[in-house]
């Protein structure tokens, strides 16, 4: 008898332990509209969850839909013009975005001064005031590098980096430098090395991490290497 109760009771928290992680693993649809303050659709408008970036966007008519996980907390929109904006979800199904245009010209202004600087982070430019981690920005118009031998030359003299050879690593949150290579993002489009770019091809480059890295979802994780090579 004792051991059929004990029996019993293993089958009880088993099957409790099955149906938590079921519930934990559900997912649930969530949609929402995104528009400006004249109700003009945002088309394109990146979505993130829990701060980590989705494969959904939204269409032409500013709609965008989704599957996560029941347990998500937040839901981030990153449209064009610097937009962002994060909302709890709060087990809600449905939740639209509107963006104060008034909002966004006021910031426009502020980013046509001389003091302001704009940092390309792969969908647009960003102010840097508005990034919650510091990004390393290099300008290599007018021949500026020419002298150097290669492109890792450059980044080793960028604060916030180590360079060993052709290895590069990125400092994270912490004071301790991540354990691998960042994302390396090439006029747009990702590649696995730096290898055959030489200092005179350079137009810019830009060094992500931390949440101005999160755009680009897990891949960012150590960081992201943006370059903009010369047309």
């Amino acid at each position: 008898m004792r051991i059929k109760v004990i029996l019993l009771i293993i089958l009880s928290f088993l099957n409790f332990a099955f149906s938590s992680a079921q519930k934990n693993n559900k997912k649930i649809s969530i949609t929402g509209i995104v528009t400006d303050n004249r109700q003009r659709p945002l088309a394109g408008a990146i979505i993130l969850i829990d701060g980590k970036r989705t494969n959904s966007v939204t269409n032409n008519n500013g709609i965008y839909k989704l599957k996560i996980k029941s347990d998500a907390d937040s839901i981030t929109i990153f449209a064009s013009g610097n937009r962002v904006s994060t909302v709890p979800i709060k087990g809600r199904n449905k939740i639209d975005f509107i963006f104060n245009e008034a909002d966004l010209s006021k910031r426009n202004v502020q980013n046509n001064e001389a003091s302001e600087k704009q940092v390309d982070v792969g969908y647009g430019t960003v102010s840097q005031k508005d990034l919650l981690t510091p990004v390393s920005n290099i300008d290599g118009r007018g021949g500026k590098y020419s002298a150097y031998r290669d492109i890792y030359a450059i980044l080793k003299g960028t604060p916030g980096l180590i360079v060993r050879g052709n290895s590069v690593q990125i400092l994270g949150p912490s004071s301790t430098f991540s354990t691998g290579e960042p994302l390396y993002v090439v006029n747009g489009m990702t590649v696995s090395s730096l290898d055959g770019i030489t200092p005179t091809m350079i137009e810019s480059i830009s060094v992500l991490k931390g949440s101005s890295a999160s755009i680009y979802g897990s891949q960012g994780g150590n960081g992201v290497i943006l370059i903009t090579l010369i047309k």
